[in-house]
């Protein structure tokens, strides 16, 4: 990885939420590997697909965004809003799902994304959060079990129910209807004795997540199966890049004490633990600091 990508991943670790450039940096994860890249093109296609989706979204909207109820007309610019999202990224730009080779790691890597116009549903669903938050609006991905979709919020408080996309069925808006089949098939109460997903389901399926976990479930399909494989070089190198841009995650240096035992690394091991422990206290999670202390007392032990 060249010393700009390591940069760009850094100062996303260090960056709020908010602030964070999602869509760079998931170009610089996806050309870590690719040092002779020029990335300047994929800027520019990204920046395409913003301007030509707030365009999209002015062209679409019907007389109620005019409307002098503020409900009606967050409703009303938010449909339109998702419609251009879906019409642009997925109708003008051709991005779709792959469905043949749903388990090519190009799937995972946003320059072979851009490259191939095929991704995994959560790479796809980066370009929508993208698009949608350089113009503005309140796009997130949500904590759908197993099918990464993407919401779009109104702006007005206690105003009309978020808008459900889903990035890997051509940007298809989702009706409560489909949410809750959808939900149901992934709980496996596809039958009408095992009854449906309760509303509690549904709101934890849906709860939004940050840009922060979004970029780590894409990088989390890379390292998952680089851990299956066995292959603990890439394991290592693609740990080490979601450390980087979330380097206040307990979990991950949990995680990283694991591997770094595994491979041999005691004292890195140790160290990863230490600081696993320390975040989670802080963080009040208190089960990862527990568990981080256990694993290094089994490491300690192993040292004597």
């Amino acid at each position: 990885m060249t010393p700009e990508l390591d940069r760009i991943l850094r100062a996303a670790g260090e960056a709020a939420d908010d602030a964070l450039d999602i869509a760079q940096t998931a170009l610089a994860l996806g050309a870590a590997d690719m040092p002779d890249l020029v990335l300047d093109p994929y800027h520019a296609h990204l920046a395409r697909i913003v301007s030509d989706v707030a365009a999209r979204a002015t062209a679409l909207e019907t007389p109620d965004a005019q409307s002098a109820d503020p409900v009606r007309r967050d409703a009303a610019r938010t449909r339109a809003q998702a419609q251009a999202l879906a019409d642009v990224i997925a109708g003008d730009f051709g991005y779709d799902g792959d469905r043949v080779t749903y388990d090519d790691m190009a799937n995972a890597n946003m320059v072979r994304v851009i490259d191939r116009k095929r991704g995994l549903p959560v790479a796809l669903g980066l370009l929508y959060i993208h698009a949608g938050r350089a113009n503005g609006w309140a796009v997130s991905g949500v904590n759908f079990p197993g099918h990464f979709l993407v919401r779009l919020n109104g702006v007005v408080q206690g105003g009309p129910p978020p808008v459900m996309i889903d990035p890997f069925s051509g940007g298809q808006v989702l009706d409560e209807d489909a949410i809750t089949s959808l939900l149901a098939r992934v709980q496996g109460l596809e039958d009408e004795d095992d009854g449906e997903p309760t509303q509690d389901d549904l709101e934890r399926a849906l709860a939004p997540v940050s840009a922060r976990a979004v970029l780590l479930r894409l990088q989390n399909n890379i390292y998952s199966r680089a851990t299956q494989a066995r292959d603990l070089a890439r394991a290592d190198a693609i740990l080490a890049r979601m450390t980087a841009i979330a380097p206040r995650d307990p979990a991950l240096w949990l995680e990283r004490g694991r591997l770094d035992g595994e491979t041999g690394s005691l004292m890195s091991a140790r160290k990863a633990y230490a600081r696993a422990a320390e975040l989670a206290l802080a963080d009040g999670r208190s089960h990862i600091a527990r568990e981080a202390k256990l694993r290094a007392d089994k490491l300690r032990m192993s040292l004597n």
